[in-house]
């Protein structure tokens, strides 16, 4: 899986980001109810509880997923 280190405002400091899963994609779909919205290029911290993503590059354009990605993380690593 490709992983990019990018700043975090959520986190306040750089950390390592990837790309979007398929299921948070369409998450994002959802969220923004337009199923033409691009998600292709939406990177994701993968700071433990983060839950901030935004296209590469384009902070101002950051949102969050919804907290159910939240409790799959943690749920994963128990």
């Amino acid at each position: 899986m490709a992983t990019r280190t990018l700043h975090c405002p959520t986190c306040g400091g750089m950390q390592v980001f990837r790309l979007l899963d398929a299921e948070e994609r369409a998450a994002v779909r959802e969220e923004k109810k337009d199923p033409r919205y691009y998600v292709d290029n939406l990177w994701r911290c993968t700071a433990k509880g983060c839950l901030t993503y935004y296209p590469h590059l384009r902070k101002r354009d950051r949102g969050l997923l919804p907290e159910r990605f939240r409790a799959e993380e943690t749920a994963a690593e128990a």
